[in-house]
């Protein structure tokens, strides 16, 4: 049975309801004034907003074919089709600008407050426990990841349909009507499209029915199955783009399954930690360099620690009578959404993150306000002496989060900041350096960029991405023979590493082996069929071995990825010019131009081609035409001389060698001694 003090409840007066908009309204002021230096902040890049965004082609114009994209492709791994149309749409009115990116984050997150507020006020309908919910929802520090970073708008969006499906979901027990059921499925569809970890959703009904002491026959489960239903759907759809994601990463370490006990352990005593001491947060917490043997003793203390926490609080839940569902409640909608997180199967470096927090603490915050609540309104000799010490605690942790929260905002600001603070908590792992480096290599500073992947070779020589990005800066500051010692570096750890195989095919082009560039291009090609780079920088290398056969092939692929880039058909054009094709090259030529009809520097080259299948009077018109239109028309106009001696012409020849001469054509000058004398 559910709680009969929630079953009877007074009609909320207007009085209060004014109230309730007082204590909300004063929550969000604070949560504006304290993450108002967060609008400010830039892209962060190698923390996926250049993935996202910054060098996210398929967000950049409204169109049906990146519609389509983004709602059938993952996204570093992830399917969140619906987070990627907010990114396009923006991208429509801010284009570059991050601070307008930064300012629908927080709205975001302001409105998600409001619904903490409401959802909360609907479970226990006090507003002194909604409020402290709501209230460290909105201010606490370990949510800083989820607004201030770009990149995790799939946070604040899929939570505020996941609480707006709950909310329905709960008017739906209260007035048992079809509209808010549907809606339920509406909006957890929309938070599944922003991001797959809203799977948990239907356990979280689950936990709702019991609270609300419903009984669980055969409606109550039918009601249940479209949401697990869905849940099962995009989970094996978030599964397999995750595992196509990394078939071949590197960035995972060997975690072996005894050790992932104690990994998990750890994270989950992280964040019972940062609930109430948020200090010395960092945007990776690593894996120990070796997570296959033994591991430092602090993870298999945490799972000790573990433990004890779970055996006291099982006394304590025990002892609770009177509050013992509100408590179990509490402690599952931590529970339920942070097992969704919890990396039994490892993905990436870390294995626990301060944004995987945005939703769970808020059962953790409830079960803050049940202790509040029953200081400020039971009449007992203990609750009388804890009043004053609640007021204290929300007075100390209110003033303490938000100190934190504006204060990890400023590291935020751009990626220099972040990576520097990342490497001030972490001096001896290389990774920090080594996202540092490429963040300084993206701004120019090449030096600086080697200077950090020298230390982070030092720490980690394990890491193709490491030599592979050290190879290219090398590369740029004209080391060639060190850029190739260390993209081979690179490849002998990952042979199909694409990085490495780019930069050292660029080392072997500079070097001259263009045999052995055009290989790895090949090999890079092979990875990833669909992407033109590695085509375009092939054709480059084909050209100086001359190999025309490989450029007609290259463009022809080209062209097929591409079909609207008339420059592919112009260059496709001269190969097959220079393999004695010309009427192929014609076709090309001609394919271009109507591409592009203002492309007149083809007129010359399919003027060429014209003249080598002696169609003179064809070959002349181009001729003419380029002259008529480019700013360089001497060579053209020869040419145009040179149709006309064809044609019998010679007059009119001699007369195009003539302006040809006085343009300073030199071979003008021949014609003119050999046939106008």
């Amino acid at each position: 049975m559910g709680n009969k003090k929630d079953k009877i409840q007074k009609p909320v007066t207007g009085n209060q309801k004014w109230i309730n908009w007082l204590y909300l309204a004063a929550i969000l002021l604070l949560t504006l004034l304290i993450y108002s230096n967060s609008v400010t902040n830039d892209f962060i890049y190698q923390l996926d907003d250049d993935l996202y965004i910054t060098n996210n082609k398929d967000i950049k114009e409204v169109s049906g074919d990146n519609l389509k994209k983004i709602f059938s492709e993952s996204y570093v791994g992830l399917y969140l089709p619906l987070t990627m149309l907010t990114y396009m749409i923006e991208y429509h009115f801010f284009e570059m600008d991050a601070s307008g990116y930064h300012k629908i984050n927080l709205i975001l997150h302001l409105i998600n407050t409001v619904l903490v507020f409401f959802l909360f006020l609907k479970i226990k309908p006090k507003p002194i426990i909604a409020g402290i919910v709501a209230l460290f929802f909105a201010i606490h520090p370990m949510h800083v990841e989820s607004v201030s970073w770009i990149s995790e708008r799939k946070d604040v969006l899929y939570a505020l349909f996941f609480l707006t499906a709950l909310i329905f979901y709960l008017d739906f027990l209260k007035k048992n009507t079809v509209a808010n059921y549907l809606l339920a499925v509406l909006f957890f569809v929309f938070s599944l499209l922003s991001k797959a970890v809203a799977v948990s959703f239907p356990l979280f009904l689950v936990l709702f029915d019991w609270y609300k002491g419903r009984t669980f026959d055969k409606k109550v489960i039918l009601e249940k199955v479209p949401f697990f239903a869905l849940s099962l759907v995009f989970g094996l759809i978030g599964l397999y783009f995750t595992k196509s994601a990394h078939v071949n990463d590197t960035t995972t370490p060997d975690v072996s399954w005894f050790n992932r006990i104690f990994f998990v352990s750890d994270a989950i005593v992280f964040y019972l930690n940062k609930a109430v001491a948020p200090l010395n947060l960092m945007v990776y917490k690593y894996y120990p360099a070796d997570s296959t043997g033994l591991i430092p003793a602090k993870f298999y203390f945490s799972a000790f620690i573990l433990a004890v926490l779970a055996t006291l609080a099982g006394i304590w839940l025990y002892k609770s009578v009177t509050w013992r569902r509100e408590y179990i409640f509490g402690m599952l909608f931590f529970a339920i959404p942070t097992f969704f997180v919890l990396q039994l199967i490892p993905a990436g470096r870390a294995y626990a993150a301060d944004r995987y927090t945005y939703l769970s603490y808020s059962g953790l915050f409830f079960i803050a306000g049940l202790l509040a609540d029953r200081a400020f309104t039971e009449n007992s000799l203990f609750a009388k002496k804890a009043k004053s010490v609640f007021v204290i605690l929300l007075t100390v942790f209110t003033v303490g989060f938000s100190y934190l929260t504006y204060e990890r905002n400023k590291l935020w600001k751009d990626s220099l900041t972040m990576f520097t603070d990342l490497i001030e908590k972490n001096p001896d792992r290389g990774h920090p350096y080594l996202i540092r480096g490429i963040t300084k290599y993206q701004f120019g500073d090449y030096k600086g960029a080697l200077e950090d992947y020298n230390i982070s070779l030092k720490y980690d020589t394990t890491d193709p991405k490491a030599w592979a990005n050290r190879a290219s800066t090398r590369g740029i500051l004209k080391d060639y023979q060190g850029a190739l010692e260390d993209a081979n570096k690179a490849l002998a750890i990952d042979p199909y590493f694409v990085n490495g195989l780019n930069n050292r095919a660029t080392a072997r082009f500079y070097t001259g082996d263009y045999q052995g560039a055009f290989d790895d291009y090949t090999t890079a090609i092979a990875q990833d069929t669909n992407d033109p780079v590695f085509y375009e920088r092939r054709t480059m290398v084909a050209q100086k071995l001359e190999n025309n056969e490989a450029l007609v092939k290259d463009y022809t692929r080209l062209i097929r990825l591409k079909p609207g880039n008339y420059t592919y058909y112009t260059s496709r054009g001269d190969a097959w010019l220079l393999l004695n094709e010309p009427q192929k090259a014609i076709d090309d030529y001609s394919t271009a131009l109507r591409l592009n009809p203002s492309f007149y520097k083809v007129l010359f080259s399919r003027g060429n081609a014209w003249f080598k299948l002696g169609k003179y009077e064809e070959a002349l018109a181009d001729y003419l035409k380029y002259a008529e239109k480019e700013a360089d028309p001497a060579m053209a106009i020869y040419n145009a001389g040179l149709c006309y001696l064809q044609m019998n012409e010679r007059q009119k020849a001699c007369e195009k060698w003539q302006k040809a001469s006085a343009l300073g054509f030199q071979n003008a000058e021949n014609m003119l001694a050999k046939y106008c004398r």
